[in-house]
């Protein structure tokens, strides 16, 4: 059973990141937890003591004839005290437990960001937007609602049921003994109800996270919807996922709205069982008065948990489906740390890929045994059909990837062993698909960068064409783009995308598609000002048009994973 011996191990692996993330939850929140806590136990104790100081101090109301005397005042006063105080010690738990709740969960948040933001490029590749915004949204939400609620619920409520269990074997030890029965009874029938809740808590969240990615997918293509008149049958999609999601949460409200009453009812026929129980002792003379009260409040106090905790199973249930998928993110394995790696000092960019080979577990090998040397200053371009590995080269050159098999070096040094951060500053990266802020021009300019010199700004503005573009626009260089750019052609976005590349200054350019999103006239303008652009940094150029090798040095062709030389300029000849 192999398949089954799969599943138990994937059921341990979440238990153990479970209670390791829940420990580390409570390491730090150590001593908030501690006082919440203090003021439950508190809190209960002042509860379980009403129904007894009631029950004990009635002989003397049954007693006295007087209906309220200094004796029955003093009671009383007694009394509103201790309401007073659970009242106090509530507002103080609940208040402490919901801000320790808030916190707890903004530090997940963020914990969680910043984990997807160190994910490797594949993994964003291989799963959809949407699906990492639900992760953010729906699935930390029901996390946060569970751990804020649940410490409210749960502890006082076990607290509850154990103090008035112990209680009632003070007074009545056989009527203690038969709610001991009863109540792992009711736990039982409460197990085979709910036992289809799990199922649909997980399929829901799925089902809201496709819905989501949908969503943000739709938006984000939507002039593609517009222009092929594909609203109606999004619509339609949209609305049959809705409709899913629907059908999912009537089923867990039913389950959830039959399990409170369900345990409401069965509980009261316990207390029923116990009230009958109790008058017998009573009038066997067993029982007096003041202990009649007591085990009937006691009853009643012992009611009230029940049901709640019937509605706090159903939730464990969501939980538990939202947690498996926040945790099997946790446990992906991110890019690679930095701790033992060299900070990278480039001062050449001279490039060497030696024996490089790297595929996908989808796609299968991509590039096979790629080496070539690249000498600082020099311009390259490799083209190649669509999808052949192009954009993969600069990918691991910019270590989004890893090699399989070989190295890549610049300036003699092995770019796995250097820190990405010190790799990434000194190449800038202009990719295909240009990806803008919603900011101004301004802002977008100045993405990579903390606190640049304006003059810098305009001069790699200029270098990459814009300038004259941006005096056209009303509000220049703080117009807003829009969302990805929305607002400009693609020419613009392409040239704010080189301008942003060399305002970081590297010593090495990438160009992926440079003239894709430029017209003819574009394209004749680019050639022109290439030589005298780039002439300070080495670059790589990737496209499928083998025309731009009149600007390059050094021309491959990349065809089944290899690459081939097509020719090389005289004034670079070895």
């Amino acid at each position: 059973m192999p398949g089954a011996q799969v599943a138990i191990t994937e059921v341990h692996m979440f238990d153990s990141l479970r209670l390791h993330y829940g420990l580390k939850v409570f390491q730090s929140y150590k001593w908030s937890f501690i006082m919440v806590v203090a003021l439950m136990v508190t809190e209960t104790a002042v509860s379980l003591s009403v129904p007894y100081l009631i029950g004990q101090q009635s002989q003397s109301f049954l007693q006295e004839v007087t209906i309220l005397n200094n004796n029955h005042l003093k009671y009383l006063y007694l009394w509103v005290a201790l309401f007073a105080a659970q009242a106090a010690l509530r507002f103080l738990s609940t208040y402490n437990v919901n801000l320790v709740g808030a916190r707890l969960m903004a530090e997940l948040s963020c914990r969680l960001y910043d984990h997807i933001q160190v994910l490797p490029i594949q993994y964003f590749q291989e799963n959809k937007r949407g699906d990492v915004l639900s992760m953010l949204t729906n699935d930390l939400a029901v996390v946060s609602f569970f751990a804020s609620s649940v410490l409210t619920n749960l502890i006082p409520n076990i607290l509850v049921l154990i103090g008035a269990g112990i209680l009632m074997y003070m007074i009545e030890p056989t009527i203690a003994l038969l709610i001991c029965f009863l109540v792992p009874l009711i736990y039982i029938i409460l197990k085979l109800v709910s036992r289809g809740m799990q199922p649909i808590s997980r399929a829901l969240v799925q089902r809201q996270a496709d819905s989501l990615a949908q969503a943000s997918e739709n938006i984000g293509a939507i002039s593609l919807i517009k222009a092929f008149n594909k609203e109606e049958a999004e619509s339609s999609k949209f609305k049959r996922r809705s409709n899913e999601i629907l059908a999912l949460r009537a089923r867990q409200f039913r389950l959830q709205a039959l399990l409170s009453p369900l345990i409401q009812f069965l509980a009261s026929l316990c207390i029923l069982v116990v009230v009958i129980m109790s008058v017998l002792k009573f009038n066997s003379g067993a029982l007096g008065i003041p202990d009649l009260i007591s085990l009937l409040l006691y009853g009643i106090v012992f009611t009230r948990p029940l049901g709640s905790l019937a509605g706090l199973y159903g939730q464990l249930q969501q939980v538990i489906g939202a947690s498996e998928r926040l945790l099997h993110v946790y446990h992906l394995e991110s890019e690679p740390r930095d701790e033992h790696g060299t900070p990278m000092t480039i001062e050449h960019g001279d490039i060497v890929f030696d024996s490089v080979a790297f595929g996908f577990p989808q796609r299968g090998t991509i590039l096979k045994d790629v080496s070539f040397h690249l000498k600082a200053g020099q311009n390259m371009l490799i083209y190649g059909q669509n999808g052949g590995g192009k954009t993969t080269m600069l990918h691991l050159l910019m270590r989004f990837y890893q090699p399989a098999t070989g190295k890549i070096l610049i300036d003699g040094q092995n770019i796995q062993q250097a820190t990405t951060a010190s790799l990434r500053h000194a190449i800038g990266l202009v990719s295909q698909d240009v990806l803008l802020l919603n900011g101004s021009i301004f802002d977008n300019l100045t993405y990579g960068l903390a606190n640049p010199a304006a003059d810098d700004v305009y001069k790699a503005a200029s270098q990459a064409g814009l300038d004259h573009l941006i005096m056209r626009l009303p509000q220049g260089y703080d117009t807003q783009v829009g969302e990805g750019g929305v607002r400009l052609s693609g020419g613009q976005r392409q040239r704010i995308a080189l301008a942003r590349a060399l305002l970081m200054k590297p010593k090495i350019l990438l160009l992926d598609e440079p003239t894709s999103m430029l017209d003819e006239q574009a394209r004749l303008s680019f050639k022109e000002e290439f030589h005298g652009l780039f002439a300070q940094f080495t670059v790589i150029m990737i496209s499928h048009d083998p025309t731009l090798s009149d600007v390059a040095d050094v021309v491959y062709q990349l065809e089944n994973g290899t690459l081939q030389r097509q020719s090389i300029r005289s004034d670079y000849q070895e």
